[in-house]
């Protein structure tokens, strides 16, 4: 896969920021709207990807760039999923 150029991977993360975004503030029809106008560009993928990237640099940033303790949060989340109860970060159903 070629190396896309530093500017170009911004400019592509400013929808899945942008999504985040919709998310946080609980902007559903920003979110539809951004989500409707990748598949209509068939860059539906790049934004999966980049809300990913995103996802995760926020997450650690917000957790002191400590990675065990956001893989410990996303493998509780997993397991609330998975599951369908709650569980304390660390700890498994």
């Amino acid at each position: 896969m070629a190396e896309v150029p530093e500017a170009e991977a911004r400019a592509r993360r400013i929808p899945a920021y942008a999504l985040l975004r919709a998310a946080v503030a609980q902007d559903a029809d920003a979110a539809v709207l951004l989500v409707d106008q990748a598949r209509k560009a068939g860059t539906l993928d790049l934004l999966v990807f980049n809300v990913a990237h995103v996802a995760a640099r926020a997450m650690l940033g917000a957790e002191g760039y400590d990675i065990a303790k956001v893989l410990r949060v996303l493998d509780s989340w997993m397991d609330e999923a998975v599951h369908g109860v709650q569980c304390p970060p660390g700890r498994t159903a």
